[in-house]
């Protein structure tokens, strides 16, 4: 998908121009179809509807490859019933509910690529996306309903000129052109200096494209998200989701060796990590200093998630209750929201799924507090203990009856919901061992205990598929308890083969990013068995 989508942005920009990384993008396409001629979001992924249909898109405009897609074709019919615009229409739009995120801007682009016969009438008939509300004061977001979540605002922007520049007439159409420029303001200031939103190619490339058919190629936006774009192709001709995931698998990756780093190494990690953390106002979410992001590149933007890793893997490099690590403290102490659970990027933003607290990110975050809290001020300690309470009395209210939790950033692309409890629980019970929620805790372990396949593996709660991630997870969170020294000896039985040789490792795609969206990151399973053989400060 993110190969497709970038593709198509650069094609609608000056297909002369940028001929090579548009034939590059493609010959990767057609050599990534399965052999039914679908497309998964990852060469690992099995297919999905989004991928098949936007790759379908990306290759279709070329004579040469109607033969290679005509499975693709007759799939996409059986899926759609037709072609029309309203048939896909009421497809996507069905199958990512009211977060109008992703399934607007792939209409979008079928729509700018020509797909549809009458792309007037289908810019009209798309649900509009409201870019003037981007110019109002972003802590009165959370009161306006918006129909995308905080991250895609440069998309709401993007998609709504090009939408009130096809599809709107008359004194409506003036007014929203009299302030587009305003509005792409608000998106100038969020790019960052990579030109990628997010370092993301699918919300880069959407905006790209969008502008491009406003007629803004030359908008300061377009070229450096096309910038962005054409920097960021890898040499196979396709892109990945991110473009590195850097500071996340860095901290993850500390807390897993620091035992075995030297104390000028450990010196040399903290400061690494320190230069990371924002110092400023963040120019995206407006966050306040005190956080990290996922990368180290521009366009990182600060989150729960990463945050708390940075924290834990300092903690396991001998860093005390620093200015640092109080900033970011602090930092989450703002994000907790009113139900007490910790949401990823911005605090109440929305009702939307990724915009709601989230039991992994809420147990990360309870880790963190936990092992800075003796050494905090004691102000500070009695509101990391205010929020602690809350975390649990959130977890206990999330808590499924078998004793799941369910991830919000990572899910199982094999499970029929797609969901993941048997990973979310063991992120959970591994946060949460040794603090105040002895009820969750033992309620969470005995389902993992009963999750277990025959193996010795987990994986898929909904069939016996085995996972090298899930399980590793699942035997570092078991590891600790005495009762479970029988499913931890199977668990790293079942683990053993992949440790001794690790190009055995399968490719194990369990991303779930903006709405069903998979990818394969290679550091997870080393990082995670390393875990199960180390010392306990692994998170």
């Amino acid at each position: 998908m993110s190969t497709a989508v970038s593709c198509v942005a650069l094609e609608i920009a000056d297909a002369k121009a940028y001929a090579h990384p548009i034939q590059a993008a493609k010959d990767w396409l057609r050599t990534h179809q399965n052999d039914d001629g679908l497309y998964g979001d990852s060469p690992s992924s099995p297919a999905n509807l989004t991928a098949t249909f936007m790759s379908y898109i990306a290759l279709c405009s070329d004579a040469v490859n109607k033969t290679v897609l005509e499975k693709t074709k007759h799939y996409l019919l059986s899926q759609f019933g037709d072609f029309s615009f309203q048939s896909v229409k009421a497809c996507f739009l069905k199958a990512y509910g009211k977060d109008l995120t992703f399934s607007v801007p792939i209409l979008a682009m079928a729509t700018a690529a020509g797909f549809f016969a009458d792309a007037t009438s289908a810019w009209r008939q798309m649900p509009q996306f409201p870019f003037e509300l981007a110019l109002m004061p972003e802590r009165l977001f959370h009161l306006l309903n918006l129909p995308v979540v905080s991250y895609a605002i440069p998309a709401l922007v993007c998609v709504g000129i090009a939408q009130n520049t096809h599809a709107h007439t008359g004194l409506f159409k003036l007014f929203r052109s009299a302030i587009k420029q305003r509005a792409l303001r608000v998106v100038t200031r969020k790019q960052p200096e990579s030109g990628g939103f997010l370092e993301a190619a699918p919300l880069t490339a959407f905006c790209a494209l969008c502008l491009c058919k406003a007629g803004m190629a030359n908008h300061a936006v377009t070229q450096n998200a096309l910038r962005f774009l054409l920097q960021t192709q890898r040499p196979n001709g396709a892109w990945p989701i991110d473009h590195d995931l850097r500071q996340w698998v860095t901290s993850l990756s500390l807390s897993v060796v620091s035992e075995s780093l030297s104390d000028e190494e450990k010196a040399a990690y903290r400061q690494r990590i320190k230069q990371q953390q924002t110092t400023v106002i963040h120019p995206y979410t407006r966050s306040r200093p005190g956080g990290w992001g996922w990368t180290t590149r521009s366009g990182s933007v600060p989150d729960a998630d990463d945050t708390a890793a940075a924290i834990i893997a300092m903690h396991a490099l001998g860093e005390t209750a620093t200015p640092c690590i109080c900033d970011g403290i602090n930092w989450l102490l703002r994000l907790q929201n009113r139900d007490g659970g910790i949401p990823t990027f911005c605090r109440g933003w929305s009702k939307l799924p990724f915009e709601q607290s989230c039991p992994d990110i809420s147990a990360h975050v309870f880790r963190a507090f936990s092992l800075y809290e003796t050494q905090l001020t004691q102000s500070l300690q009695k509101q990391v203990r205010k929020a602690k309470t809350r975390i649990v009395q959130y977890l206990e209210k999330t808590q499924a009856t078998d004793g799941s939790f369910t991830p919000l950033w990572f899910g199982d692309q094999l499970a029929a919901d797609k969901r993941a409890p048997v990973y979310g629980s063991a992120v959970v019970l591994e946060h949460l061992f040794g603090g105040q929620a002895s009820n969750i805790i033992e309620r969470t372990r005995q389902y993992l205990i009963n999750q277990q396949h025959a193996s010795g593996g987990w994986g898929s709660w909904d069939n016996d598929h085995d996972y090298v991630i899930f399980t590793a997870r699942c035997v570092r969170a078991l590891k600790p308890f005495e009762n479970t020294r029988e499913a931890v000896a199977k668990g790293m039985a079942f683990l053993e083969p992949y440790l001794v040789n690790p190009e055995l490792i399968p490719d194990e795609p369990i991303g779930l990013y903006f709405a069903h969206l998979w990818y394969d990151e290679k550091s997870y399973t080393p990082i995670f068995l390393a875990g199960c053989y180390g010392g306990l400060s692994c998170v």
